[in-house]
């Protein structure tokens, strides 16, 4: 490849991983809110959000672009592939962040509930993103893995909110914190499938392996 090709795709590597890290910390910045209770964090990942959908649109064209004018091979190509499928997952998981941030403050400013059990799942799906994104840094098939591996756990915390919510009902003075509580729960879910998501580009990346449904965790 050229020196050209080279240049721009560091350029675009480099551009990656500081949106990567900005759609983490809006997660961060979630489970944070949620222990928290502090209202006033959800203007920060609410505004963070904006950009983080203009950065998404400019590293799509930029794979586009290098995809078209250089026809890459091998793992070049590979690296822009994994790229544009984490771009799309990346997005996805900060704007479940601010779901979860708006869900958040709702319950907050009504003075309701929030169950143990959803703060538990808050700080699981979080450490599954830092290790996602530890994955993606190091280029490390092992730990990729162990982000598939870890989404049962997620999915078994979920379930334990969604199956407590009914009996909070009767109980709470007001019904909407319940289920803001079963919505966030969702929200935390789908961020652990958009993460398992991330740990197979991560092998696709390294091995060209093609790993669907964590076929091979």
């Amino acid at each position: 490849m050229s020196a050209t090709f080279e240049h721009e795709l560091a350029a675009l590597r480099a551009e990656f991983t500081a949106y990567a890290v900005r759609c983490l910390d809006a997660l961060d910045r979630a489970r944070e809110m949620l222990h928290s209770r502090d209202p006033e964090l959800a203007a920060r990942v609410l505004e963070a959000e904006k950009e983080v959908d203009r950065t998404e649109v400019r590293i799509e064209e930029q794979c586009v672009r290098l995809l078209t004018l250089h026809h890459p091979v091998a793992h070049d190509m590979r690296v822009l592939i994994t790229i544009l499928k984490l771009n799309d997952e990346l997005e996805r998981i900060a704007d479940h962040a601010a779901n979860v941030c708006r869900l958040t403050r709702r319950i907050v400013l009504r003075g309701g509930h929030i169950p143990p059990v959803l703060l538990q799942l808050a700080d699981r799906v979080v450490l599954a993103g830092r290790a996602a994104f530890a994955s993606l840094l190091e280029e490390d098939v092992s730990k990729a893995r162990q982000v598939l591996r870890g989404d049962s756990a997620i999915d078994r915390l979920d379930r334990r909110v969604r199956d407590a919510a009914p009996a909070l009902l009767p109980q709470a003075s007001e019904v909407e914190s319940p289920l803001d509580s079963y919505r966030m729960s969702r929200e935390l879910e789908r961020v652990g499938d958009h993460l398992a998501n991330v740990g197979e580009d991560v092998i696709y990346l390294i091995t060209g392996e093609i790993v669907r449904h964590h076929a091979s965790a």
